[in-house]
């Protein structure tokens, strides 16, 4: 994305504006401007300027940046060849400018000449056969004429994915050489261009796409649609260095820490390469420096190097010079243990008392070992007993990463959005990230060096390079040269901690052999990978993992220590705490999550039709256009996430209450992740990969904000799981722990725990005085045993005992207290000064999340029953008070600003949010770090909390807050029943059935996972089929709740009732129209033996979108056929206990249907509040009266036409019953 950088003060002035269950407030004229002269580990990324720049981890000596100034146009349209295309003076009327790196589609779309394919289903629409053929990338450029006579190079650090490279009208390279997307090329173009600077001189390349899957490329396996020119063309840095004939390359440096940190012992490298025909003598010397520039160490050594000699490696080791070993050494640390400290070596070459080329470096003295400790999981199929620990100069790290995608599907790149990733991750409390096969911006990882944050990367999955074992020789080779090429780039970032040969199997895994290859070629494939990093050192810096997934590498006998065994989709927060099997937070994850995270509604608005915006789950194109912003494959629809949150919380009626449900079912279940991973640190759980951090595409699956940087429910739920020092409730345990991931000692700590009913009253308050908490860190693993792994040696199997930072505070026990169906834990932490460092509240209820761990796959963990939250239903509308104007701070670029939002309520005010737009009515800004959203206020409370964003985001407008609430945004229906299910155990008959297993009887047991299924068969399963219940004698009920099979519900519904199985008399006929997957039917108390249900309107066909398709690979989205059957996965049968209330809300809905009219309303309404009263008083008897009057009215034969028959019968046997009742 492109973001408009212009520093500018607000200094308008906006008043408050109070809307009706939202608060919109604009801040005052008062802005203190602040300088930021931090120089602490979390760095304040700044603001990019306009300028390109290289990654700083290396800097060269002569660099010409090749950025602006390309042109590109299909081969197509340029048939010329290219000694005509790549002389100067070749006219490029009708090219399209573009800068590099860029692939086509990503410069087409900044040309304007694709409309902004992220909107909609425009990406379906674009011309694939436009990049059937190879375009031409060309720029004309000159060199100064101080670089005549020396040598010029060009390089290209990545081009997609073959290319025919031309300079001045000769080709210096040619497309089955210059092959695979991550390979990188260094050409020698000192014979074929001019340095005299006023020559201009043309390189133009000819880029022909990949085969998608099937080439060594970008693959974006199931994230995101793919990019129709399959990431076409220069799609990294290209450049020229000049030097003499010796150039210094590849620098690299390792570190060894001594365990007490006193020592650190370093090896220093670069490779020479010789472009003479003669031998060359001289002297490589290298410079050490500390983070701030003064000379640690010079060292120099001489040097001869053959004619022609090629990346020839001299070494520097703390074996043969002192001056490597560095005492009292200034070490990088990850972020939260200390500081990113960099140093920087230089290392030049001289010959005849010249220096022909230097090249310098920044490092970080850091050591990465891992163990291999013993997981809390007995699976044996994949085998999860081994965990991988990393330690970080012999400190464990727990890892908290994102799942890293590039944030443009067509790799454009864009400073100012890595700049926002990093401040996300520090925001969220992550310390890392995993990019999975793409390597899309070293800047980026600069950014990371620079703010402790760890970096691991490695191949992708699902593709050619998945399947080693069957490379050919040629596949191998290019294989090999990309693993050098990246490794290479990679290993000069403190970042990196680790490489994945394999992603979701190893190399040499022997289960899942190709077509025509073999274990053995799987085994040759591994064993040169780890030639390559032994070669490169890279066994020396960091962690060499076989895959992500449990698999054993055949050629080592070992697995990774990682496993992708929890959950890709919806999962509840219970899951991640319960289970050590089969999907919880345990061991080390390298990618899992709950699935779906919906972005805001301004997002969702963006991206879709307005015709399509609601409902979802109705078929046609609303269904479809939903569906092409989800994932692909298994993930391409929110079945799942729907299923769960329309039993969590009720049907929605609306987009507005679809979201903020959503938001809060993901803040949920994303915080429990994190809570959990926190809790069962170093013991349980080394590690987690978030899937996924971000999305290149405005997605609905697989983020924590979006893709135009709006943080979501996602987001702030990883936030609050990852508080620094916080305090959180176990679901698994049900006790109240304060989790310290500092490496700070905390004491005088004070806890309090509360629980509070719907109604707001408090059953629940307990202070915790004096608390004291550990800082982070573990026991050392005792056991195990060391195994060879590649050049490795890794200790398996032991085990650590005790993790520090952990303390148990208080239990909560249910069943010991009077909770209301749904009911909220409160829980504070103050500092020994009272200050509040943490605030964390829950919804919790008495109907839990049961899941299914037996029936767990490798995506998802289906549920037995939903916990049953749909009385907040109750919560009444708050008025949410913005106290005062906001004010602003400015920062350097940034500006904060400071708002206080009161409940002004009666009722708790659940997941309060704010947001922060520009101007009333405006866009949102973004990116914006918020203290902190959808959390709790009590009745009368109020939180002063503060966002941070940049001015330039801001441009001109004035920034406005606006806040809102679950209790605003939801329907006010009646929560779900809490008495005994009727039609439980009953006996089920149906017009057909699907199959032998899915009976009527299924739709009647404990669980939801079994069903009932009507007939798929066109003529016996055709509309209307019917579903009955016999409840083996006279039953009185009031309402019928059934939960679909989500796709397969039904639109309309007929319910009767009847006696004998015969003549049937109707109860209630009704719609299901947001096709929720919950349909509550409520009707008048009926007393019958038996209940039908007649079924209509099965779930339309969704269209294809674009040409189609359903797996990995497609730009379309194939059709989504229309639902052939109904499944009823829970067909339940209340009755409501009669009370004054349920008679009070039965006389109201009468008065609204005129069923009961003037002057009889107003002596029904005053005999029954007058019962209420004296009920609640006490007084029975008194009571008793009062509903005796109001049969009374009722039977008064001067009010006959005042009142219907049916509201007179249902009425008066709701009294006689209650009276009944209560003698």
């Amino acid at each position: 994305m492109r973001v408009s950088r212009s520093f500018k003060k607000i200094l308008s002035i906006s008043m408050a504006l109070l809307l009706s269950t939202s608060v919109v407030a604009a801040a005052g004229t008062s802005s203190e401007t602040k300088t930021n002269n931090s120089s602490s580990s979390n760095v304040n990324s700044s603001v990019s300027n306009d300028e390109y720049s290289l990654k700083k981890a290396i800097q060269y000596n002569n660099v010409y940046q090749l950025h602006k100034n390309w042109q590109i146009q299909s081969s197509a349209i340029a048939t010329e060849n290219g000694t005509s295309i790549s002389k100067s003076g070749y006219k490029t009327d009708g090219w399209f400018n573009t800068t590099v790196p860029n692939t086509v589609m990503g410069a087409l779309i900044e040309a304007g000449d694709i409309e902004d394919p992220f909107i909609h289903d425009r990406i379906s629409r674009t011309d694939e056969s436009r990049y059937n053929a190879p375009w031409w990338y060309r720029t004309e450029f000159t060199l100064p004429a101080t670089e005549q006579g020396k040598k010029i190079l060009v390089n290209f650090q990545g081009i997609g994915y073959q290319g025919d490279i031309w300079v001045n009208g000769t080709k210096i390279a040619d497309k089955s050489e210059i092959i695979g997307s991550f390979r990188t090329y260094e050409l020698d173009i000192s014979d074929y261009v001019t340095a005299d600077g006023k020559t201009k001189n043309t390189i133009a390349v000819e880029v022909t796409k990949s085969n998608f899957g099937k080439d060594f490329s970008i693959y974006w396996v199931d994230w995101v649609p793919r990019p129709t020119d399959n990431n076409m063309g220069l799609w990294r840095d290209v450049f020229i260095t000049t030097s003499d004939v010796v150039t210094t390359r590849n620098p690299f440096v390792t570190s060894k820490v001594d365990p007490d940190l006193s020592t650190a012992s370093l090896n220093a490298y670069v490779d020479l390469t010789n472009y003479s025909n003669s031998p060359v003598s001289g002297t490589v010397e290298a410079t050490i420096k500390d983070p701030a520039g003064a000379v640690v160490t010079t060292l120099s050594q001489p040097v001869t190097l053959s004619a022609g000699a090629k990346d020839q490696e001299i070494a520097f080791t703390a074996d043969k010079f002192n001056g490597l070993k560095i005492n009292n050494p200034k070490l990088w640390w990850p972020i939260g243990m200390g500081e990113p400290n960099q140093h920087t070596v230089e290392f030049k070459f001289t010959a005849n008392n010249k220096v022909t080329d230097r090249i310098s470096q920044k490092f970080g003295i850091r050591e990465v070992t891992t163990e291999m400790n013993v997981s809390p999981s007995t699976k044996t199929s994949p085998p999860l007993k081994d965990m991988v620990q990393f330690y970080v100069n012999h400190k464990p790290v727990l890892i908290k990463a994102g799942g890293y995608s590039p944030t443009d599907l067509y790799l454009r790149r864009d400073m100012d959005t890595n700049i926002a990733v990093v401040e996300y991750l520090k925001d969220m409390g992550l310390n890392a990230i995993r990019d999975e096969g793409i390597f899309f911006d070293d800047r980026l990882i600069d950014l990371l060096d620079e703010n402790g944050l760890m970096y691991m990367g490695g191949w992708t999955c699902c593709s050619k390079w998945q399947e080693p074992a069957a490379y050919s020789d040629a596949d191998l080779d290019i294989a090999n040269e990309s693993l050098i090429s990246q490794l290479r780039e990679l290993r000069v970032h403190p970042s990196m901690i680790a490489w994945m040969n394999g992603s979701d199997n190893p190399p040499s895994y022997g289960r899942s052999i190709p077509t025509g290859g073999s274990l053995e070629r799987g085994k040759e494939v591994e064993q040169s990978f780890f030639d390559i990093e032994n070669r490169l050192h890279w066994d020396a810096y960091g962690a060499i993992i076989s895959s992500g997934s449990a698999k054993v590498a055949e050629l080592t006998g070992t697995v990774s220590g990682m496993h992708m065994d929890a959950s890709y989709d919806y999962a509840p927060p219970a899951m991640w705490f319960e289970d050590m099997d089969l999907g919880g937070a345990f061991g080390f994850t390298s990618e899992a999550g709950p699935g779906p995270s919906i972005p805001v509604i301004e997002t969702m608005k963006k991206i879709l039709p307005e015709h399509a915006l609601w409902p979802y789950n109705v078929g046609g194109d609303n269904y479809q256009q939903w569906n092409f912003h989800n994932a692909r494959g298994s993930f391409r629809d929110l079945s799942k996430f729907n299923l769960a949150m329309d039993n969590h919380y009720g049907e929605s009626n609306s987009l507005e209450e679809y979201n903020i449900k959503a938001q809060v079912q993901q803040y949920d279940s994303q915080r429990a992740v994190f809570e959990a991973l926190n809790a069962n640190k170093y013991t349980k759980a080394t590690g987690w990969v978030q899937w996924m951090l971000n999305n290149a595409w405005p997605g609905m699956f697989w983020n924590l904000f979006d893709h135009y940087l709006n943080p979501n429910g996602s987001y702030f739920g990883a936030k609050k799981g990852n508080e620094p020092l916080h305090i959180m409730f176990d679901y698994a345990s049900n006790e109240v722990k304060v989790l310290n991931s500092t490496n700070k000692d905390y004491s005088g700590l004070k806890a309090k725990v509360q629980v509070y009913n719907i109604d707001s009253k408090k059953v629940y308050d307990k202070e915790i005085k004096n608390l004291a908490v550990t800082p982070d860190g573990a026991s050392a693993a005792v056991g195990g045993e060391p195994k060879q792994v590649g050049y490795q040696t890794i200790n398996f199997n032991g085990k650590i005992e005790k993790a520090n930072g952990i303390t148990v505070v208080d239990k909560i026990t249910e069943a010991d207290l009077q909770v209301s169906p749904t009911y909220f834990i409160r829980l504070e932490l103050r500092d020994a000064k009272d200050n509040l460092v943490s605030i964390n509240s829950y919804a919790q209820t008495t109907k839990k999340d049961l899941v299914r761990y037996q029936n767990h796959s490798w995506n998802f963990t289906p549920q037995d029953q939903f916990a049953d939250f749909t009385q907040l239903q109750q919560l009444g509308q708050v008025e949410l008070q913005i106290e005062g104007k906001p004010k602003t701070i400015n920062t350097g670029h940034e500006q904060t600003i400071t708002y206080t939002v009161k409940n002004k309520g009666n009722s708790i005010a659940y997941a309060v949010f704010a947001k922060i737009k520009k101007g009333v009515n405006g866009e949102l800004v973004a990116p914006v770090k918020m203290e902190d959203n959808y959390f709790m206020l009590l009745p009368g409370e109020k939180r002063t909390l503060s966002a941070t964003y940049n001015l330039a985001d801001l441009g001109n407008a004035t920034p406005v807050v606006e806040v809102n609430s679950y209790n605003n945004l939801t329907s006010k229906n009646k929560p779900m029943p809490t008495t005994a299910n009727l039609a439980f155990g009953k006996t089920a008959t149906a017009s057909t059935t699907q199959g032998t297993a899915n009976t009527p009887d299924k739709a009647l047991d404990t669980t939801m996972y079994t069903k009932w299924q009507s007939s798929t068969n066109a003529t016996t399963g055709a509309d209307p089929q019917w579903f009955m219940v016999d409840f083996g004698g006279p039953t009185k009920f009031d309402r019928t709740i059934i939960r679909w099979d989500y796709a397969n519900y039904a639109r309309n519904m007929v319910l009767e009732g009847s006696d004998d199985g015969v003549n049937w008399e109707p109860i209630y006929n009704g719609t299901n129209l947001n096709g929720s997957s919950v349909s509550d039917l409520q009707f008048d108390s009926v007393t019958k033996r038996y209940m039908r249900i007649t079924m209509s309107g099965k779930r339309p066909a969704g269209p294809q979108i674009g040409p189609g398709g359903t797996g990995n690979g497609v730009i379309g989205l194939g059709a989504t056929p229309a639902s052939t059957s109904f499944n009823i996965a829970s067909f339940e049968v209340y009755s409501q206990p009669v009370s004054l209330n349920t008679i009070q809300e039965k006389l109201e809905k009468y008065i609204a249907k005129n069923e009961v009219r003037s002057p009889l309303t107003n002596q029904l309404g005053n005999s029954l509040e007058q019962a209420i009263h004296h009920e609640e008083n006490g007084h029975r008897d008194q009571a008793i009266n009062s509903l005796n009057d109001f049969l009374k009215h009722m039977n008064n034969e001067a009010h006959r036409d005042k009142i219907s028959a049916q509201a007179k019968e249902k009425l008066k046997a709701d009294i006689e019953d209650l009276l009944k009742e209560w003698k």
